[in-house]
C-alpha cells in the first residue's frame, strides 16, 4: 500500500511539472499615432492674422489706399506664394517673392483705387501657394464717397491733402475795444485720418477746435477769435498762423491774417465829441513834377489841429518802400501844426508815377486821410 501511494504522488508531481512548461511570448507593437499632414509630407502652412480688412469711408479723389496682410509659416517646410489674382482692375497687389521659412513672416500687399467707384465695394484676392492650403482668399471692403473737393464751392484752395476755403483771412475794421472771429475750414481730401497737432499764432489770437483729427471726406472748423494786439497798432496789420498736421505732403499749413484796426469813437458822449480834435491838411495831393533819376524829392504836408483836444497821429502807413515819411511831432495841441515830409526814392524808376500814404488820427471825423504824391522821372 505504501508503494502504491508513493507511485501515485510521483505521477501527480510529474504532471504538474509538465503543465508548467514556459510558453514562448509574442511581442505586441505599440499603437501608432498618425502625424499631422504638414509634418508627414513636409509642407509649409500659411497662417494669416486675418483675411478680411475694411477701409471704412474713402474719398473718391483721395488716391489709392493700401493694406498689408501679414502671415506666418506655421508648417515645417518653406512656403512660397506662387501667385495672387485680383478680382478687379481697381485692385492691385504685391507679395513676398522669396520662400518663407518655418516660423517666419511674409506679406501680401493689397491696394484699391477709389477713383470713379462710388458706393460700397468688396473685392477679393485669390492666393496660390505651394503649401497648405494651396488656394485661399483674402478680402478688402469699404465705401467710396464722392469728393466734395470736386463739387463743392466751399473749399477752393488745395493745401497738401487738405482743402481750405482760403489761406488768407481778412478782418475789416476791428475796433480797438472789441474783437472779431471767423472759422478756418479744413477738408480732408485724402483716404487717411489727418491729425491737427498744434496751432501756432500770435498771442492776440485764440483758437478752438472741436476735435484733433479729420476723418477722410470730412471737414474740421477751427474757430479763430482775433483781438487787436498790444501795444495798439492802428490801421492795417498782417500776421501769420501755422497749423501743424501729419499730412505727409505738406505738414505745416500757413495762413495769412490781415486786419484793419480802427478806434472806437462810439464810447464818446456828445460833449466829448464837441471837444474832439479836428485834423486839417493843407493839401491831400502834391505833384512834384519832372525830376531826375536817383534824386530824392520831398513833398511837404502841413497838419493843423482845429479841435479842442490834442490831435494824435496814430500811424503813418506807406503803400511803397520808395516813400519815406518823416513827421516832426505825433501829438498836436489845439491850434498848433505839424509837418509831414515824404521823401520819394527814385532808384530804378522812369516816367510818371503816383504813390499814396495813409495818415491815421484820433479825429472821429477824419480817422484815415489818404495823401498822394505824384512824380515824373525824366532821367539823370
Amino acid at each position: 500500500m505504501k508503494k502504491t501511494k508513493i507511485l501515485i504522488a510521483v505521477f501527480i508531481l510529474t504532471g504538474m511539472v509538465m503543465a508548467q512548461k514556459p510558453v514562448k511570448k509574442i511581442p505586441i507593437k505599440p499603437k501608432e499615432v498618425p502625424a499631422s499632414p504638414a509634418k508627414t509630407i513636409g509642407k509649409g502652412l500659411v497662417d494669416f492674422e486675418y483675411t478680411k480688412f475694411d477701409f471704412g469711408n474713402l474719398n473718391e479723389k483721395g488716391g489709392k489706399v493700401f493694406h498689408d496682410f501679414m502671415f506666418t509659416n506655421a508648417g515645417n517646410a518653406p512656403i512660397t506664394i506662387v501667385n495672387v489674382v485680383t478680382s478687379c482692375g481697381c485692385t492691385s497687389t504685391d507679395w513676398t517673392r522669396v520662400p518663407v521659412n518655418p516660423g517666419e513672416k511674409g506679406v501680401i500687399k493689397a491696394s484699391f483705387d477709389p477713383n470713379g467707384r462710388q458706393g460700397k465695394f468688396n473685392k477679393s484676392l485669390m492666393v496660390q501657394t505651394d503649401g497648405d492650403p494651396a488656394y485661399l482668399s483674402i478680402e478688402i471692403s469699404g465705401f467710396v464717397f464722392p469728393s466734395n473737393y470736386n463739387f463743392a464751392d466751399t473749399y477752393k484752395y488745395q493745401y497738401g491733402n487738405l482743402a481750405v476755403k482760403s489761406n488768407t483771412i481778412d478782418f475789416n475794421n476791428v475796433k480797438n475795444t472789441a474783437y472779431d472771429s471767423t472759422l478756418i475750414g479744413l477738408y480732408n481730401m485724402s483716404n487717411k485720418r489727418i491729425y491737427v497737432y498744434k496751432i501756432e499764432g500770435p498771442g492776440n489770437m485764440l483758437f478752438t477746435k472741436p476735435y484733433d483729427n479729420i476723418l477722410p471726406n470730412t471737414d474740421l472748423n477751427i474757430k479763430l477769435k482775433y483781438y487787436p494786439r498790444k501795444p495798439m497798432e492802428y490801421g492795417p496789420v498782417r500776421q501769420e498762423i501755422k497749423v501743424y498736421t501729419n499730412d505727409d505732403s505738406l505738414p505745416v499749413k500757413t495762413f495769412y491774417v490781415s486786419a484793419n484796426i480802427v478806434e472806437d469813437f462810439g464810447i464818446l458822449d456828445k460833449s466829448r465829441l464837441k471837444k474832439s480834435p479836428k485834423a486839417d491838411f493843407n493839401k491831400t495831393e502834391i505833384d512834384l513834377g519832372k525830376v531826375s533819376l536817383f534824386s530824392s524829392p520831398v513833398a511837404t504836408f502841413t497838419i493843423t489841429n482845429k479841435g479842442k483836444e490834442d490831435l494824435i497821429i496814430r500811424r503813418v502807413v506807406r503803400a511803397c518802400n520808395c516813400l519815406v515819411p518823416e513827421l516832426d511831432k505825433t501829438v498836436i495841441p489845439k491850434g498848433k501844426t505839424a509837418t509831414l515830409k515824404v521823401a520819394y526814392s527814385l532808384a530804378n524808376m522812369a516816367g510818371p508815377d503816383s504813390k499814396t500814404i495813409k495818415v491815421i488820427t484820433n479825429d472821429p471825423l477824419n480817422t484815415e486821410i489818404t495823401l498822394t504824391v505824384k512824380i515824373d522821372v525824366v532821367g539823370q
